[in-house]
């Protein structure tokens, strides 16, 4: 019999308590849902012992569950009734599925002979959850729900995680069947197996890179997702390189330490991006070599030596030609990979790493004093600043998609190795309701969102579902009464037209916090930031500082540059690119 196995009894049991019987045998601490039938399935999960998180969107549900299986390194799990509230949930989980987060997602709907009378809020759901799920499936007999969820466990946590989605007729959710309960803890958490690389081909790897001259390590999401902080560091310092990672996988390294050069690709420093250009052979570990984190393929330039290191086949040779591909999991690939080296003889990179940390130092310098300034309106790099002077070493930032990922990916420095910073992958507004699904993983450290009032409008209404559920999260809006991306693309390349289509109304946040009942304030002062943030935590509240910024303030994202230098742009955007 496989290790961590719960078998039970043959027992007559409802659908609801099938399901929340085999969560609870799984480990599933919290249901993330938008309301719905079957009733049964409630009273199921009350029996259970399992916290239900009624949210006022499916969409925030997945949200929700997705950040908590980030912090957790558990599957989320998340529920959505027939119709709308399941086509909400498969928009929902497009975010995850960027991230390779592993969700369980369940539904009722009707079934065929049903649907094709008009049944009210019927549609066929699995069509909707076929482009943002790795497995979707329809249930088609009570008995083989155990197994049905024991598959779904399998799939969300194996090879590259993600969502997963099972559909349940309501035929069937609403009947009772004999059924022996099972699970197979083995698959309660993530990575739930691994696979260590071809021995000869990581000896391979090894070879050259202790014989390359400038090489460097890009880290990605897959080594996030493996753990694998403390082996991107081992190895950096047995070969004495250094270490760029992608905005995914921001915190895989102490971002003070010395090997670390920051993020890199579109929302990266330009230094870094410089780095990794310069150098003649780039490691990517667990990393999908996409758009963003290459800066659009540029990133390392082409011609550049590469090794690269994932779990998931497709993604070895996808983008860059490789010298060698390691077919494995990022944690065992690289303690092999370093028990190889330990054998080796390496070049010496003293001086290389000397001139690194210089061209680190003086990108720091830089940034300190755009992080320092009491302009106003307050420039965004102030609040990062203020932020990271509130947070410990391993609380956790949650940031939205945009210029919110690129001024926290730039401003923000982790401190200690691990998950300590997620992002949205592609979705605007995820990050307040991910706020909530991150501390409800982690309750014993403080979790901060930095949104914008473009994203907070998402979900704002889950405000009520913080109050209701006691979840203290703080979030910072920084308030530009605009989509600022749009408003400065239409500003600087359009010559100013269709402004209509990025401008809001000028909304104070703070008093909409207060009127749900948690803790409010506008901020409209560089001065007023850290009061603010102490009085929001010791409110024991959920927050909102509603921080009003300058409209004109632009992140450095390398799209920009790249468009300034094709149609001409101000000297004081040209500066600021120039520079970070």
């Amino acid at each position: 019999m496989m290790l961590d196995r719960c078998d039970g009894n043959l027992s007559e049991l409802n659908y609801g308590e099938i399901v929340a019987q085999t969560l609870a045998m799984y480990d599933v601490k919290h249901f993330f849902f938008g309301g719905g039938d079957p009733h049964e399935l409630f009273v199921g999960l009350e029996d259970a012992n399992i916290n239900m998180i009624l949210c006022r969107s499916e969409k925030a549900a997945a949200y929700m569950a997705d950040a908590y299986a980030r912090i957790s390194y558990k599957p989320g799990v998340c529920y959505a009734q027939p119709g709308p509230g399941a086509t909400n949930l498969a928009a929902g989980l497009a975010e995850p599925y960027f991230a390779s987060s592993p969700v369980i997602a369940i539904t009722t709907g009707w079934p065929p002979h049903i649907l094709v009378r008009q049944r009210y809020q019927g549609i066929d759901q699995l069509q909707p959850f076929q482009a943002v799920t790795k497995w979707n499936m329809l249930l088609t007999s009570l008995e083989s729900t155990p197994n049905m969820l024991r598959q779904a466990f399998r799939e969300s946590t194996t090879g590259n995680p993600g969502p997963v989605h099972l559909d349940v007729p309501m035929d069937i959710a609403k009947s009772r069947a004999e059924v022996k309960l099972s699970a197979d803890k083995t698959f309660a958490k993530y990575p739930a197996l691994r696979n260590a690389p071809d021995q000869e081909k990581t000896q391979q790897a090894a070879i050259l890179l202790a014989n390359s001259d400038n090489p460097v390590i890009i880290a990605g999401h897959g080594a996030m997702l493996s753990q694998a902080w403390n082996e991107v560091l081992e190895l950096a310092t047995v070969l004495s390189i250094p270490v760029a990672t992608t905005l995914s996988a921001k915190g895989i390294i102490p971002e003070d330490h010395p090997f670390s050069i920051g993020v890199v690709g579109s929302y990266g420093r330009k230094s870094a991006n410089k780095i990794v250009n310069d150098s003649d052979l780039v490691f990517f570990v667990g990393c999908r070599t996409g758009s963003m984190a290459t800066d659009s393929w540029t990133v390392p330039k082409s011609g550049t030596k590469v090794i690269h290191l994932d779990v998931d086949a497709r993604e070895l040779g996808r983008n860059y030609a490789t010298e060698v591909a390691l077919l494995g999991d990022a944690k065992l690939g690289l303690q092999n990979l370093i028990g190889f080296l330990k054998n080796i003889a390496k070049k010496s990179r003293g001086s290389r790493i000397e001139q690194i940390q210089k061209i680190v130092k003086e990108w720091k310098r830089i940034r300190d004093s755009e992080m320092s300034s009491d302009e106003v309106p307050i420039k965004p790099p102030r609040v990062i600043k203020e932020i990271r002077n509130f947070l410990g070493s391993e609380d956790i930032l949650v940031a939205d998609t945009g210029y919110m990922a690129a001024w926290t990916g730039a401003f923000y420095d982790t401190h200690k190795a691990g998950r300590t910073y997620i992002r949205a992958a592609g979705s605007l507004g995820w990050a307040f309701p991910a706020s909530m699904g991150a501390w409800l993983a982690a309750p014993q450290r403080k979790v901060v969102c930095v949104t914008g009032d473009g994203g907070i409008g998402y979900h704002l209404t889950e405000l009520e579902t913080a109050l209701r559920c006691k979840i203290p999260t703080i979030t910072v809006i920084l308030n530009n009464r605009s989509l600022a991306f749009e408003y400065h693309i239409l500003k600087y390349f359009y010559g100013g037209k269709a402004y209509a289509s990025s401008d809001f109304y000028d909304v104070d946040y703070g008093k909409v916090a207060t009127a749900y009942g948690g803790y409010g304030i506008r901020v409209e002062k560089p001065g007023e930031i850290a009061a603010a943030l102490k009085e929001a935590s010791e409110s024991g509240k959920p927050a909102v500082l509603d921080v009003l910024i300058d409209k004109e303030a632009i992140a450095p994202i390398s799209y920009y540059e790249k468009e300034w230098e094709r149609m001409g742009s101000p000297p004081a955007l040209q500066k600021l690119q120039r520079q970070l």
